[in-house]
């Protein structure tokens, strides 16, 4: 932050209007805050705050006030451009800290004056916990705001995907345990849902004609044995239906079954055409941010990830050091010392962008398993007796940190490129690397002997988590790695050739006069 002499604190709202207060952050006043007042959302409003500001610190523009706000819903963007433009440096702070702040200003109160005051003594009592509020140019501005929409569709896809799956459930319980995901909301498997909500409806088609239905819709694009599997699911849920239609115990109505599909399923292709559109433009406007093919180079990295990091990361300065750029993924550990003692293995803060985080796993799952100084420092991971989770987690902030480094070496260099290196730091080829980290988790499962190795192929193949989020005409979805459920505990702390040593605690045993070294008479 800029050296400031005055401090605003904003308490926003989005139908009411603002209450701000201006306080001194030096000299005999410094930290008595004065009375607050109403600011409203309009020009005037902001004209009134910024001759108010003025007056209060004899000045006649706002070089050296910092002014703190909360991210409120949309309401803080227009204030912060507007007193930014004015000379202000304007910063935020995250909302729940600034709940528990308030709670010791004030216990049994909250109102929006106290809030304002508590935000104005932030950058003078927590100045650790304020961040400036950093413009962007229009090309990253809008791929970020793209790529967040993109986003936005997928999960609501998945939302209706999942809500139809519950919906036919009750009537096709045995189709759906034997369907892929991509069987599921095929074309033809549309199709079929559309037309047969009630499965007596494919005996009353009879073999032939049905036989003739699946071709019409099945275009020759899907698997031959899939008419089969419809044709004897339709029975069995048939003999279900009819069982139960003779009792007049159905628990659903026919009628209104029929009509939700058919609504489900149009909902979920109004989303999916929509992503189209969406990735369509985030195609045309990442050509105007070439950092995205340069962090594309990356293992790990592809369309979706690439456009995410960059419009994150970017720009290069952003981050004064490391460990801001890792705080800022939110894939750091908690901090807990006291007595000169830290405490270590604690959880991840959890506090970053959802969206890069989501992504950032997602590279790592294939990045560990293409790139030798990862697959070194995820082995040893698993040698210690990490989960898998903490895994990625921990290689998807090694991630971020690499992708900040090339941003910043770009800036430099405007030819600059990733490069693929060995254990001992050497420049190699990407299939070499790729080689070298594939023999690396072969030597690890041999040396655990059980588990899967690695994938034999330079991208690893889909797995569920993945297939959700590649959508028919869907050309950004980024490989997924190693399955996590399969990634087996290592029984030996033995360390692998050609990897960094690990250390083991001796085991200590108990004391003499510990119960377990007493016999037991019987």
């Amino acid at each position: 932050m800029k050296p400031f002499t005055t401090v605003v604190g904003i308490d926003l709202a989005r139908r009411a209007a603002h209450q701000a207060v201006v306080m001194p952050a030096e000299g005999p006043g410094r930290g008595a805050p004065g009375r607050a007042w109403p600011v409203t959302h309009d020009l005037p409003g902001l004209d009134a705050l910024c001759a108010r500001i003025r007056q209060q610190t004899g000045r006649d523009s706002l070089e050296g006030v910092l002014v703190n706000m909360e991210p409120t819903s949309g309401a803080w963007p227009v204030v912060a451009a507007y007193l930014g433009l004015q000379g202000a440096e304007v910063c935020l702070t995250r909302t729940d800290l600034t709940s528990q702040w308030r709670k010791v200003h004030s216990r049994y109160r909250k109102t929006d004056r106290i809030d304002a005051r508590t935000l104005a003594n932030v950058p003078l009592s927590f100045p650790e916990h304020v961040w400036p509020v950093r413009s962007v140019s229009e090309p990253i501005r809008v791929l970020r705001e793209l790529s967040a929409q993109r986003q936005r569709f997928v999960e609501e896809i998945i939302r209706w995907k999942n809500r139809f799956v519950a919906l036919v459930e009750p009537v096709w319980t045995g189709l759906l345990a034997v369907l892929l995901e991509s069987q599921r909301f095929s074309e033809v498997g549309r199709a079929f849902f559309r037309r047969f909500a009630n499965p007596c409806e494919v005996e009353r088609y009879g073999r032939a004609r049905f036989a003739a239905w699946y071709a019409k819709h099945a275009h020759g694009l899907t698997d031959p044995s899939l008419l089969e599997t419809l044709w004897k699911a339709a029975q069995s849920a048939a003999a279900l239906w009819r069982a139960l239609e003779e009792r007049e115990a159905l628990p659903w109505s026919p009628a209104t079954l029929e009509l939700l599909i058919e609504q489900d399923l149009r909902l979920i292709e109004v989303y999916e055409q929509e992503l189209r559109g969406i990735e369509a433009r985030i195609a045309t406007a990442r050509q105007e941010v070439p950092e995205c093919d340069l962090l594309e180079q990356m293992p790990g990295v592809g369309k979706v990830v690439s456009v995410t990091l960059a419009s994150l990361l970017l720009p290069a300065d952003r981050f004064a050091n490391t460990r801001q750029c890792g705080a800022y993924t939110g894939l750091t550990s908690r901090k807990k010392s006291s007595a000169g003692r830290e405490t270590q293995g604690l959880r991840i803060t959890k506090t970053g962008n959802r969206r890069l985080k989501r992504d950032l796993a997602l590279a790592a799952d294939t990045a560990m398993y293409q790139d030798p100084q990862l697959a070194e420092f995820a082995i040893r991971l698993r040698i210690h007796g990490k989960h898998y989770n903490e895994v990625r987690v921990a290689v998807g902030r090694k991630i971020a940190l690499r992708a900040r480094a090339l941003l910043q070496r770009a800036a430099r260099e405007p030819d600059a490129a990733f490069e693929w290196r060995d254990l001992q730091g050497n420049l190699v080829k990407p299939h070499q690397a790729k080689a070298l980290a594939h023999e690396l988790w072969e030597r690890y499962r041999l040396e655990h002997d059980k588990g899967p190795s690695a994938p034999t192929s330079s991208r690893p193949s889909k797995d569920a988590s993945q297939q959700a989020d590649a959508q028919p005409g869907h050309q950004y979805a980024d490989t997924p790695g190693h399955p996590a459920t399969t990634t087996p505990t290592p029984t030996s702390a033995t360390p692998v050739d050609n990897l960094s040593p690990v250390r083991t605690k001796p085991v200590k045993k108990p004391p003499a006069h510990h119960p377990k070294n007493k016999l037991i008479s019987t």
